[in-house]
């Protein structure tokens, strides 16, 4: 009786505790919270990322914790488009794939296509056309398979824009109107209106602006009737923009102002953005002093509140991505704790096998007990690894977040940076820009003020443009998978260019600019980065040359290398700044006239000499002056001459 008391009391213990595991993870309250989590987040994605993100990190906490996958794939699934939004597009494309492979894990393939879907859209944008293309081939067939018709028909809309951006606009227009007939058969209004308005977008490609203006008033028709104010300010931006071509400026107005006005009312800044520079583009063809002024500032106070907007959304993401980072430490502990408390029962579990053990050799044979034994211990083991093998996965979500988190400080701080740079360096030459324009216009000048005021204006046109080149193209270098067409070009009449380009500041300051390079010296290049290059580095040597100083500009061809330097004859460079500059830090200082520099240009410069595969040197000496000199190996970049080549 003593025997079978214990056995029996052993059992209902092994069983109580497993029971209790399994229907935590079975719950129907957890699998109910979990997608609600998912589903709240949904309309928020656009409008509150932060608020979103921290939803979907408490599902994906949830799920995780109960084995819940297939809530665990949509949280995915979410989180990516949260990322993509906010242009992170590599780490979005990592959570698409995991949302994938989970969702494939449990043989759900709808959730499969809806995430090949959207890393089309991720391919497209990068320039993968061909691969996006095939996911959406992919994805069309499986939502036909499962009797889908509106998500077939917003595949047959992005393959149109698909085919458009390949050229091959028959393919894209069939597509177009595929998706408009199958909208019509399920009654998808949105789908017929996107229909329309795609294909108007496609006649503008193809200049038929009057067959674009009749489907952009059929888009129109449809957002009436559905109250989408948004769709509607974006086909009466359209319209505008046809007319704007056509130079029929009278008729380009009233939908400018209604875009503006739907915009408006929707909050929709970048849209309000679009139609106040519409505004403003009409009222210059008409030369309406007061309207310009009035778009001018409306424009500049747009900008400032889209400014702001950004600045709180990356603020509360940050925070957003913070706290999931806590909530995993969180959840961590809890498993620890989970895993004392295995460890308990397993000492409890082990205590009683062992009496179990002693009686059992007492009463029964040897070998009976020993085979029982042993199966209680494998169900120990299994329990012990499942634990195991949970711990192992949070360690590895906890380093994927960790590095995550800070990519995407750093990518928040080089943001805030370029808005910096922005805001403060090109705006204050546009707004200073804007008072000499208005003293112009007011007649409170004298003709010798005014042509001064226009000297003036032509130095700060300069600058902004080198600026904006500036910022273009080192984000083009940034941008992965970008390629860079090498043509012939020859340096000697490149550095002519630019000198030519900078004759004001030069002339100034009195300066004499020698390009001492070989008329005949030709590189296989990239040819806009080149001239960059060049225009910053002439830039930077004109600004601390004092009055009357000289610049050179010179090559030098070895067996193995091939290089060219401008060196002038300015203040130069104590050791402390040159080893600031070397650091590759963000860095600016006043010129020898005071002149203001935004500290891009050496940023500029060292991306886009590494994009070359060249490199840079520095030379310089207090009182001295300085050298900057750009070296390539000849067996990649120099070529034998054969004629100039731009």
């Amino acid at each position: 009786m003593l025997v079978t008391g214990l056995l029996s009391l052993f059992l209902s213990l092994f069983m109580i505790t497993a029971r209790a595991q399994d229907s935590v993870r079975r719950h129907p309250r957890i699998i109910a919270r979990v997608d609600s989590l998912n589903n709240k987040a949904v309309p928020l994605i656009r409008q509150d990322a932060g608020r979103a993100f921290t939803l979907l990190t408490q599902a994906e906490l949830l799920a995780t914790e109960y084995n819940y996958f297939k809530g665990l794939a949509i949280a995915y699934l979410y989180q990516a488009e949260v990322l993509s939004q906010r242009g992170y597009s590599k780490r979005a494309l990592e959570l698409y794939y995991r949302s994938m492979q989970l969702s494939r894990r449990n043989h759900d393939i709808y959730n499969v296509a809806r995430a090949e879907q959207h890393i089309s859209s991720i391919k497209r944008k990068s320039g993968g056309l061909k691969e996006a293309e095939k996911l959406l081939y992919g994805t069309l067939k499986t939502f036909t398979d499962l009797n889908m018709p509106i998500d077939v028909v917003n595949i047959q809309l992005r393959l149109g824009l698909l085919k458009a951006d390949q050229k091959r606009y028959d393919e894209a227009r069939r597509f177009f109107d595929n998706a408009y007939l199958l909208s019509r058969r399920s009654k998808y209004r949105y789908g017929e209106k996107k229909s329309y308005y795609n294909r108007a977008l496609l006649l503008q490609t193809l200049k038929k602006p009057d067959s674009a203006i009749y489907y952009l008033h059929k888009a129109l028709h449809l957002d009436t009737l559905a109250g989408d104010t948004y769709g509607k300010a974006l086909s009466y931006i359209e319209l505008s923009k046809i007319y704007i071509g056509k130079k029929e400026f009278d008729k380009a107005m009233p939908f400018a102002r209604l875009a503006h006005s739907k915009a408006d009312s929707t909050a929709a800044l970048a849209l309000v953005k679009t139609s106040v520079q519409l505004l403003l583009t009409v009222s210059k063809a008409w030369r309406d002093k007061d309207a310009i002024i009035q778009w001018q500032d409306e424009l500049i106070y747009v900008d400032n509140t889209i400014n702001e907007r950004e600045r709180k959304e990356s603020s509360d993401f940050i925070d957003a991505l913070r706290m999931q980072e806590q909530q995993q430490v969180r959840l961590q502990q809890n498993i620890e704790k989970a895993q004392k408390r295995s460890e308990q029962q397993k000492s409890v579990i082990l205590l009683y096998t062992g009496f179990l053990i002693v009686f059992v050799i007492v009463v029964f044979a040897l070998g009976y007990n020993y085979k029982k034994a042993k199966k209680y211990t494998t169900q120990l083991n299994a329990k012990n690894n499942e634990i195991q093998w949970n711990l192992a996965l949070l360690d590895k979500l906890n380093t994927e977040i960790t590095k995550q988190n800070k990519k995407l400080e750093d990518d928040n701080a080089l943001k805030n940076k370029l808005l910096s740079i922005i805001s403060h360096d090109l705006r204050k030459p546009l707004a200073t820009t804007q008072s000499l324009v208005h003293l112009v216009n007011e007649g409170l000048l004298s003709q010798e003020e005014t042509k001064d005021l226009f000297g003036q204006l032509e130095a700060q046109y300069t600058r902004v443009m080198a600026l904006t080149d500036n910022l273009l193209f080192w984000i083009r270098a940034q941008l992965r998978g970008v390629p860079l067409e090498k043509v012939e070009v020859n340096l000697h009449q490149i550095a002519d260019n630019i000198i030519e380009e900078q004759k004001i500041p030069i002339s100034d300051k009195n300066i004499n600019v020698d390009n001492i390079l070989p008329a005949q010296l030709n590189w296989l290049t990239e040819a806009e980065s080149l001239r960059i290059v060049f225009r910053n580095l002439l830039n930077n040597a004109i600004k601390f040359t004092p009055v009357g100083g000289r610049i050179e500009i010179s090559a030098e061809t070895t067996a193995n290398e091939t290089s060219f330097t401008v060196k002038d004859t300015g203040i130069g460079m104590s050791t402390d700044v040159l080893e600031r500059i070397n650091s590759e830090n963000y860095y600016s200082t006043k010129g020898t006239q005071n002149e203001e520099g935004s500290g891009f240009g050496l940023m500029v410069i060292r991306d886009l000499i590494k994009k070359l595969d060249g490199k840079l040197q520095i030379k310089s000496m207090p009182g001295k002056g300085s050298a900057f000199t750009i070296t390539f190996e000849a067996s990649s970049t120099l070529i034998p001459s054969n004629g100039f080549v731009s």
